[in-house]
């Protein structure tokens, strides 16, 4: 079975709120797939189904989904099973809807139709509804698409990656900091400090061309260029962004400034969830690395 994978966010976290770029990446190390043999699924679908239902009966459903058959499907016993972990913002309700998007929209529009893909967006986003009461679609998109995106202005399109121009002598791993969060206060949280004038100075000034610079030279492949970056954004996040930060993080987050072998940043809204961190190859060799989790190249 296909799986559908969740899905990070590298780079702009926040700053893409005020006109900043965002590059969010498939998460392959988590996800869902359909499976029909086992009977009890973790999370049943059947309220899912209903409220795409009422859309349906409604004439508001936007996507053309074949919901007799997913009724059908269910009542035999397929469920979506995922190891998305929730609360993390890892995209596990956007796995969930491109998980059905993908099996039951007919005709459904092709991963690949670039010129379709703000109907996509907008057909995942009254599906992802259901879990968020508002969706800006990006989650699921990232999911069926399975490709690096970039976000800026409300849009959002698939970002192309060059190939890297130096030797990798540095890693993305992810620090797991055990405890879920809601991004939704968080995101108030940013929204009323930002009426500070240092607060807002720290973002325009310093974060949000930070993280414009890491984007770009990810994308281009600079990944020297890239480790300065990462090394500043995680000292500007420290500094103005500490109440982001899981109190038992600080320990870690500081050494890797001190010792200069990595650096770490929010993933996403913070606040709990995982941590990315940007380490050098050595560093991560040589240690036990338990808890931490490798990012392969993507």
């Amino acid at each position: 079975m296909k799986a559908f994978p969740g899905k990070l966010i590298l780079f702009g976290e926040y700053t893409v709120l005020k006109g900043g770029q965002a590059l969010a990446l498939p998460l392959f190390q988590y996800s869902g797939r359909w499976v029909d043999d086992e009977p009890r699924p973790a999370h049943s679908l059947q309220p899912f189904l209903a409220y795409l239902q009422q859309l349906q009966r409604s004439g508001q459903l936007q996507a053309p989904l074949q919901l007799q058959q997913m009724e059908a499907d269910l009542a035999q016993g397929l469920s979506f099973h995922s190891n998305i972990p929730v609360g993390y913002g890892a995209g596990s309700s956007g796995a969930v809807c491109a998980g059905v998007y993908e099996r039951y929209a007919q005709p459904a529009i092709a991963p690949d139709a670039a010129s379709e893909y703000a109907g996509l967006r907008a057909q995942l986003a009254q599906l992802e509804s259901y879990f968020h009461g508002n969706s800006s679609g990006t989650d699921p998109f990232i999911s069926y698409v399975q490709q690096p995106v970039l976000m800026a202005g409300g849009q959002i399109e698939v970002a192309g990656l060059q190939p890297v121009e130096e030797k990798e002598a540095s890693v993305f791993f992810l620090m797991d900091t055990g405890q879920p969060r809601e991004t939704a206060p968080l995101v108030e949280r940013f929204l009323s400090y930002y009426e500070q004038p240092v607060f807002q100075q720290a973002v325009e000034g310093g974060l949000l061309p930070a993280a414009e610079r890491a984007v770009q030279h990810y994308l281009s492949g600079a990944r020297d260029a890239l480790a300065v970056e990462m090394a500043l954004i995680s000292e500007l996040q420290l500094q103005h962004f500490a109440e982001w930060i899981p109190e038992a993080a600080l320990p870690f987050w500081r050494a890797g400034l001190d010792s200069g072998n990595y650096a770490l940043k929010l993933c996403g809204a913070g606040g709990g969830g995982f941590l990315l961190g940007y380490g050098k190859r050595e560093w991560w060799e040589q240690q036990q690395q338990a808890g931490l989790i490798l990012l392969q190249k993507t």
